[in-house]
């Protein structure tokens, strides 16, 4: 074994080579949490979740620099066909299956395959999206996404000035089964030219289809009536907020059962037997809107915001529906997207916007900003003893996206606790309790400070306890505590610092920026797990502020506390 001779002689270690690893300069942490690397390479330093879909993946410490975390947290790439349920590990679950899909692009890599039926000139089976026919002549042709955006729809129909196409079906793009091998086939169809919609229009290309509010409606054959719950999810944006012209989907008719989507008065209305009325007003603006028909806890969103619970009824979805229509009144508007699922996507409603509100550029769903929240599920321990801190409760987990950007302190990336719920934990260490002595690097900053406590980090048991806190006493100190507080005498400020705590019964000594604050007695309690951000129970005394890093040793680091203070000082440029 090499000893240095710094360490032979029990002199304090000399400041850190250059390139050298706060672990290699005092090796055998007990645990080590930062979002920089400790080791000299590159560990995996902390998992994320996503805020808009919450998806969950985990990140290096050079992920983190180079922003390719960030970059992860507002991309929102994942298709509403190959989104998938949400499980414990993330979004690893079975598919979301839709009972129809409907859209001018792909709905994700699950796209159904499907047969041009009915095409003037035929075509091998293709990833079809809408069957258009053109006015000079009546001719039908089936497209794929990419047909639409390269062009060879708009030329099929022609760009002259009395050139239109009209949509005689728009394509169910949804797929039966897990496997994703057999397509639903619930198409959404008009056979009476006067009836279609239009997507070309003089000549040039709608990218929607536009609904006429006179009679332009598409026909769904469902199969058999669809029992709630049901979710839909349409895009759409309405020439008109007047009259009774907004009519977005019904059953064919009358007939019971009858779920419906419609505007009454200046508002969005459901309708599953019982009329309700959502409070939310109709506009002219491209929109994104959720309906959930679930009886009494029925649901409505539009552009990611929600309304509390609606009663609606307990309608089925009838087997016999309409797009644009609801007996003799009619839709007067585009639509871009409509999606339908027999079941109740609530859970998932935040992931199928998130990518929807991006593919559309609608404000108000935060991916379509970049503007998306990421918070911490887990930070890692780099000290190979895989003691890491996790909370898999979201509404406690620290931010490390907000709104976006990376959260910093100093240039370097934090972690912020709310001050009211947020904390990680560790119920129990690999090692077992940590009997003193114990010595700790802390990276902290308070937002919020005055007469009270909080925590950055303590114990999981009320009997074991080695904690770093702001304790009740004057403006609020610093203070570490083993069973009995002791105070630095410093007042808390808002300002970053670095805490040292060797905690070493009666030689205790807590350390602030470098300078010794406090020698003192803190009792000799072992430490039994971690709770970083809040109280031993869980329960109160929230840390309000950022926390950069915090290293344990299961040891007296004395000969090395200068050289890792000056590793830690260099890295975050606290004093």
């Amino acid at each position: 074994m090499h000893i240095s001779l710094d360490s032979a002689l029990g002199r304090q270690r000399r400041l850190n080579s250059v390139g050298e690893s706060v672990l290699q300069i005092a090796p055998n942490a007990a645990a080590a949490y930062s979002l920089r690397s400790l080791t000299g390479g590159d560990p995996k330093v902390v998992r994320v979740r996503r805020a808009s879909d919450n998806g969950e993946r985990d990140f290096t410490s050079s992920e983190i620099t180079s922003g390719e975390m960030v970059s992860w947290v507002n991309q929102q790439v994942i298709k509403p066909l190959d989104i998938q349920a949400l499980e414990a590990d993330g979004r690893t679950g079975d598919f979301l299956i839709a009972k129809a899909a409907y859209a001018l692009r792909s709905l994700g890599t699950r796209q159904a395959t499907l047969a041009a039926t009915g095409d003037t000139v035929a075509r091998a089976n293709g990833k079809f999206v809408v069957q258009v026919r053109r006015s000079s002549d009546d001719a039908l042709k089936s497209f794929t996404a990419d047909e639409i955006t390269d062009g060879t729809l708009l030329a099929f129909v022609g760009t002259g000035g009395s050139d239109n196409g009209f949509v005689k079906t728009w394509y169910d793009q949804s797929v039966t089964n897990e496997a994703g091998d057999t397509a639903t086939g619930n198409h959404a169809v008009q056979a009476t030219a006067a009836s279609q919609p239009k997507i070309v229009n003089a000549g040039s290309l709608l990218n929607e289809l536009d609904f006429d509010g006179t009679d332009d409606t598409l026909a769904i054959d469902f199969g058999a009536d669809l029992s709630q719950a049901n979710s839909l999810f349409m895009v759409h944006q309405s020439d008109t907020t007047t009259g009774s012209a907004n009519e977005f989907f019904d059953s064919s008719s009358s007939d019971s059962p009858r779920t419906l989507l419609d505007k009454s008065g200046s508002d969005y209305r459901m309708l599953a037997e019982s009329s309700v009325g959502t409070g939310v007003a109709v506009t002219t603006d491209k929109s994104l809107i959720f309906a959930l028909y679930n009886g009494a806890s029925s649901l409505f969103a539009k552009n990611g915001t929600a309304t509390s619970a609606l009663n609606a009824g307990t309608a089925d979805i009838n087997q016999n529906s309409t797009l644009g229509s609801s007996d003799t009144r009619f839709y007067d508007g585009t639509m871009q997207e409509f999606i339908v699922y027999n079941s109740d996507q609530t859970d998932n409603r935040t992931a199928i916007e998130a990518n929807i509100g991006e593919a559309y550029s609608i404000t108000g769903i935060p991916a379509y900003d970049d503007e998306v929240d990421g918070f911490v599920e887990t930070w890692y321990d780099q000290s190979g003893n895989s003691n890491d801190v996790t909370q898999a409760t979201a509404g406690s987990q620290p931010k490390i996206v907000n709104a976006g950007s990376l959260v910093t302190v100093g240039s370097r990336a934090s972690f912020k606790f709310d001050g009211s719920s947020d904390f990680l934990e560790r119920e129990t260490y690999t090692q077992g309790s940590l009997s003193q002595p114990n010595t700790f690097f802390s990276v902290a900053e308070l937002d919020a400070y005055a007469d009270e406590n909080r925590k950055v980090y303590d114990s999981h048991v009320s009997t074991a306890r080695n904690m770093l806190q702001l304790n009740t006493a004057g403006n609020g100190q610093f203070a570490h505590f083993a069973g009995t507080v002791a105070a630095t005498g410093e007042d808390a400020d808002a300002d970053r610092h670095l805490f040292t705590s060797l905690m070493n019964g009666a030689s205790s000594d807590l350390r602030i920026d470098g300078t010794s604050k406090t020698t003192a007695n803190t009792a000799s309690q072992a430490m039994t797990g971690i709770v970083i951000g809040a109280n031993h129970n869980t329960a109160e005394n929230f840390w309000d502020g950022d926390i950069q890093e915090i290293i344990i040793y299961n040891s007296n680091q004395s000969s090395t506390t200068t050289a890792v203070e000056t590793n830690i000082n260099s890295h975050y440029s606290i004093f």
